[in-house]
């Protein structure tokens, strides 16, 4: 094993949803009278912090006016959110790293509430040693959450990797100092992973391998 520790993304990682940010995002653009975008689009184009890609879309806003858009965003998120389903296999493949002695975790930009609510619905719940999220809705503080879940549960940063599908992912686990394996089946297109330089799956039996 060349690691011990796995701390998973979950939006877009595990859980397949970057076609349902688009169609929910689709309703918003339309309320503005700005085009649609469609999932290629998307993974081409969305970025952190999420503010800088709601301007690159069209929208106008200042600090609380976002607050109050992506607040709305969420809400309809929140009432779509099990219409997606996790990733082909994802579920066997983190039993099996059980088996084989990792521990895991998952650490998300999604508030924690709606994170754990999540967990639960898939049935999620006893495949991880911690479950961790973020206390806004904005995806801001991932790196704060993820220095106190290496902290609580005294991991060696040497033998822990971040798997994850995005570039907030590989800054993340640069500040912990940590590896990061990318998936590119998540929320970015495989171009925008392999220009960061990390190494980039396409499907779990590869990244396996890397483990």
């Amino acid at each position: 094993m060349k690691h011990k520790n796995i701390i998973w993304d979950w939006n877009g990682t595990i859980i397949d949803d970057a076609w349902l940010f688009v169609d929910i995002m689709n309703v918003f653009l339309s309320r503005e009278g700005l085009p649609p975008i469609s999932l290629n689009d998307y993974k081409q184009h969305f970025c952190f912090p999420i503010q800088n890609y709601w301007r690159r879309l069209g929208f106008s806003f200042n600090e609380s006016s976002f607050d109050r858009l992506n607040g709305d965003f969420i809400n309809l998120y929140k009432k779509k959110l099990f219409k997606a389903r996790p990733h082909f296999g994802i579920k066997a493949f983190i039993l099996k790293l059980n088996e084989l002695g990792y521990k895991q975790f998952v650490l998300s930009a999604s508030a924690e509430k709606i994170l754990k609510k999540s967990i639960n619905h898939y049935n999620f719940n006893d495949l991880f040693v911690g479950v961790y999220g973020v206390d806004n809705l904005n995806a801001t503080g991932k790196t704060e959450v993820g220095k106190q879940l290496c902290k609580t549960h005294k991991l060696n940063i040497n033998e822990t990797v971040l798997i994850g599908d995005t570039e907030y992912d590989k800054r993340v686990a640069d500040e912990l100092g940590c590896s990061v394996f990318l998936l590119s089946y998540g929320h970015f297109c495989s171009k925008r992973l392999l220009a960061l330089n990390e190494p980039v799956f396409n499907t779990l039996e590869k990244l396996f391998l890397s483990l």
